[in-house]
């Protein structure tokens, strides 16, 4: 590559610098939003002998690998074999030797030059997927990306190849010519991955999730299934989700269809065991009603009904029950905690203990403990999250199951889930394992399970005491008029709008205690401000007064209603007795 640099910063360590460069490679979906997952084919160390050739990327050109694509039956990682890297380079070599190697043991590699043979998967469109070979020259402390698919189709990677080097005295990306620097593509790379890699440089950044995305099943066929169910079920779910309920449909619909694709892909990785699911807390019921259109035998059990269950056919097998910890499901092959909060660390229990053939998926969300009561970290080196992940795994491997940590691609925050797949053990070491578990519990029971209630209780700040809500709003205005932004009333009087402050900020200004009692009322600041809407206002996270309401913007829609302003503002309110949208009256 004849370097023409994009951009350039100062010099990182070379350790930095692969660290960075791999967990790119391996993660591209981080900074690149039009890429969902990558499927590895090759990852090799190669010996090039020929003293002609100083950049072995070189002779990846896009006419080169287009034409080994075009030889392939079938554009997949099955049909790419060492003969695609081969025929491209033995022509310069015919000495060269080619050892496989992968991409975990690479970074302690000192030397050497790695090629890496994958395919970009689309997040939009299955069918806009490209193939990209990676050159990692540890001896240049190079590597370039080289990104091709057939002229015309879509694009989710730069069409050309760029470079990130490091050399004695700067970190920097370079292109092969000009003409590629004059490109949205180059903007991209110029204005998002240089910088967050950069970024990741400067900061220690470690990922959340140390485990690739998918790494148990085929990355292939999740996409193709993933893509087929979204065709088959998205459009008539959207357009009956909300004349159920408010929630988000665009998040649980499309959260729940990709943990459908993950499971059924998981499932047919062991096609000896048959497939009895059932769902511990299965909500809304959206995974449960696709599992069983798509032919997998199972139910969902849910302590409530959901006004969503009117929205799926007869049999999407749904219904109203209670599961303790002593709930056991002998028929059962696997079962599914899909954010199943208070349940979540009984549910390896309630495998273990319902037959020697139960298996479980567990998606862990909010943590709690066997009491039901919310898990307690101790560690404060790591987030609550990753502690508890690390308890749930702990409680998975007493009951003895062999368990796998998987990263899933869902629209959430918490995509870890935990595979846990049932050993053949005899009756004795059977025993021996429930006694060991039963200890464990009584070791971390400090009360009595607790199971929620089945009406949901309300908790929008409407059943707190209303003398308490009305100090309190009267403390949140005060604190708000302190830096006095003053404006002049039709009367010539001066009234005082305050200051615009974020809630973070407003929030260190009140009482701990005050703060938990609205944090205990499912929102707490954000909802009260929501409530009362007419006298504040939230705009990007800051909060300020709202101009009292007229009756020229609100007619006598409020004019029964007494003016908070008039009773409770310091200057009274803005608007004179005949203009204000509200009552001026004390009665």
């Amino acid at each position: 590559m004849l370097p023409v640099p994009l951009t350039i910063a100062d010099s990182i360590p070379r350790s930095t610098f692969w660290e960075i460069v791999m967990l790119f490679h391996n993660r591209p979906f981080l900074i690149n939003r039009l890429v969902t997952a990558t499927s590895p084919a090759l990852f090799h160390k190669v010996l090039f002998k020929s003293s002609s050739v100083e950049h072995v990327s070189e002779l990846f050109t896009t006419s080169a690998i287009l034409s080994e694509m075009r030889q392939m039956k079938i554009f997949s990682k099955t049909a790419i074999s060492e003969e695609f890297i081969t025929n491209i380079l033995q022509c310069y070599d015919k000495n060269m030797v080619l050892t496989p190697s992968n991409e975990a043991s690479f970074i302690d590699e000192p030397d050497g030059v790695f090629i890496s043979v994958r395919i970009l998967l689309s997040k939009i469109n299955i069918a806009h997927k490209c193939l990209e070979v990676v050159v990692l020259d540890k001896d240049k402390n190079s590597a370039v990306f080289i990104s091709v698919a057939e002229p015309g189709e879509s694009r989710i990677a730069p069409p050309f190849p760029y470079e990130l080097e490091l050399n004695s005295s700067s970190f920097r990306m370079n292109l092969s010519n000009f003409e590629d620097a004059d490109s949205t593509h180059a903007d991209w790379l110029a204005d998002k991955l240089f910088p967050k890699l950069l970024k990741w440089s400067k900061s220690n950044f470690v990922p959340t999730n140390k485990v690739n995305p998918l790494s148990l099943i085929s990355i292939d066929e999740y996409c193709f299934l993933y893509s087929e169910l979204k065709k088959k079920y998205s459009e008539n779910l959207l357009k009956d989700w909300l004349t159920k309920t408010k929630t988000n449909p665009q998040k649980y619909i499309f959260e729940d269809l990709a943990i459908a694709s993950y499971l059924i892909c998981l499932w047919k990785l062991y096609p000896e065991k048959s497939v009895k699911f059932i769902d511990l807390g299965c909500g809304n019921g959206l995974l449960v009603h696709v599992l069983n259109q798509e032919g997998y035998e199972g139910y969902g059990i849910d302590i409530r009904r959901r006004a969503l269950w009117d929205i799926y056919p007869p049999d999407t097998k749904l219904q109203v029950g209670t599961v303790l910890p002593s709930s056991l499901f002998p028929d059962c092959t696997w079962l599914i905690g899909n954010h199943s909060d208070e349940l979540t660390p009984w549910i390896p229990v309630i495998a273990l203990r319902s037959s020697p053939i139960t298996n479980f998926f567990l998606l862990p969300c909010c943590p709690f403990d066997f009491s039901g009561q919310k898990y307690t970290r101790t560690n404060t080196s790591l987030s609550t999250y990753s502690e508890y992940l690390l308890y749930i795994e702990q409680i998975c491997q007493k009951c003895s199951f062999e368990t796998r940590l998987d990263n899933l691609r869902i629209p959430s925050t918490r995509k870890n889930c935990l595979i846990g797949l049932a050993k053949d053990l005899n009756f004795e070491t059977l025993s021996k394992i429930h006694c060991e578990v039963d200890k464990f519990i009584d070791s971390r029971m400090s009360t009595v399970f607790k199971l929620r209630s089945s009406v949901e209780p309300v908790r929008n700040c409407t059943q707190l005491d209303r003398q308490f809500i009305a100090e309190f709003v009267k403390t949140c205005v005060n604190i708000l008029l302190v830096e006095g932004t003053y404006l002049l009333k039709p009367n010539g009087d001066d009234w005082n709008k305050g200051s615009a402050l974020s809630i973070s900020c407003l929030s260190k200004k009140i009482s701990a205690d005050d703060l938990q009692k609205l944090k205990n009322q499912c929102g707490g600041l954000q909802t009260l401000f929501r409530n009362h809407r007419y006298i504040f206002v939230v705009e990007k996270g800051n909060v300020q007064l709202r101009m009292p309401a007229t009756l020229e913007t609100d007619g006598l829609k409020y004019k029964k209603k007494i003016c908070w302003f008039y009773k409770n503002h310091p200057d009274g309110c803005f608007n004179s007795d005949d203009t204000c949208g509200f009552d001026h009256s004390m009665s």
